[in-house]
């Protein structure tokens, strides 16, 4: 679910948001949603969920929702040319931002990123690697 979120995210940070762009955050979103209904799915049947770790997830679900419209929204007549609507010309190009973002904004977000996601991710992951071994 990271990589689902991560890729979008990513491109968005470096390159121009254009209609590929745009559709790579769609697509991620709904891998992420379906991910998150199997995970749940899956989980349900091996141990209890509690409402409160239901909620948790529910927010957490939002974020990338909330972020991909702010995106579109701002970047409307390419979102509607991915549909073939508008008066602009859909763009599929990679292309680098024209103004990057400051290099201390980007050095900070992906330093969260590492500290708040990939770290404990990698921890779990070994956790779980361990208990597996073991048993």
């Amino acid at each position: 679910m990271l990589i689902e979120v991560a890729i979008p995210l990513l491109a968005a940070l470096f390159f121009e948001i254009n209609a590929l762009i745009i559709a790579a955050m769609i697509a991620g979103f709904v891998a992420h949603q379906l991910t998150a209904l199997w995970d749940t799915t899956f989980a349900s049947h091996k141990r209890l969920i509690t409402p409160i770790e239901q909620q948790v997830h529910s927010f957490l679900e939002l974020m990338p929702l909330m972020a991909m419209v702010i995106v579109i929204i701002l970047n409307w007549p390419q979102f509607l040319s991915l549909w073939g609507f508008g008066s602009e010309v859909a763009r599929y190009e990679l292309v680098f931002k024209r103004d990057p973002l400051p290099w201390r904004y980007v050095a900070a977000f992906l330093s969260a990123v590492l500290l708040f996601e990939v770290l404990p991710y990698l921890e779990e992951f070994v956790r779980g690697f361990r208990s597996r071994k073991s048993a």
